[in-house]
């Protein structure tokens, strides 16, 4: 991974590429990809590096990878896995922050993460039968998130709100996590409702 892709933390930050998204024509959202990624793992299941780039090109639309592009989409594809594997539970949406965009784009960028998760997770194809009831409450809350829209809003209460549903969507991602992939740490997260 490159210093360009990550801040000093080695967390991988929404402007650098959503940068590389812009000069590569991808037709989805950082979100979007991040969010189709987080299901796809979440379910249990795992691809290759090579498959990854092969997944992520054709959820893209685009028809060749940068090497720049490629770089951060193998470093998105490790730093996801790391930090939903990891004790801490320092898991996090990419989302764009107040001083990348006004709360509006803030809101479609959760609805587009959330439809990803929900792509990501169907195509995994891990899902046989009906799942516990935890993880159907995590699908229905992502299908309602994916949903999510706002006009131009001033009001810190709608901020407050957007900030509540991120955190929903993160421990409901962890959940999910945990509930298929059984290595997560013995107390999951509680969903509040």
């Amino acid at each position: 991974m490159t210093s360009d892709v990550q801040n000093p933390n080695g967390k991988i930050e929404y402007p650098e590429l959503a940068d590389q998204w812009h000069v590569s024509g991808c037709y989805q959202a950082p979100s979007a990809l991040h969010g189709w990624l987080t299901g796809y793992l979440a379910a249990g299941a795992r691809l290759n590096h090579e498959a990854w780039l092969e997944e992520a090109q054709d959820y893209l639309e685009i028809e060749t990878c940068s090497v720049e592009l490629e770089q951060m989409l193998l470093a998105l594809y490790d730093d996801a896995l790391h930090s939903l594997k990891d004790e801490s539970m320092a898991y996090d949406l990419l989302l764009p922050d107040d001083e990348e965009a006004d709360l509006d784009e803030q809101v479609e960028c959760l609805a587009q993460w959330s439809k990803g998760f929900l792509d990501g997770f169907g195509a995994s194809g891990k899902l046989s039968g009906r799942p516990d009831d935890d993880v159907a409450e995590v699908l229905k809350d992502m299908d309602a998130f994916s949903q999510a829209g706002m006009e131009h809003s001033t009001d810190p209460e709608d901020l407050q709100l957007y900030m509540e549903l991120v955190e929903h969507a993160r421990v409901a991602a962890l959940t999910v996590f945990y509930a298929f992939n059984k290595s997560g740490p013995s107390q999951v997260p509680e969903i509040v409702h």
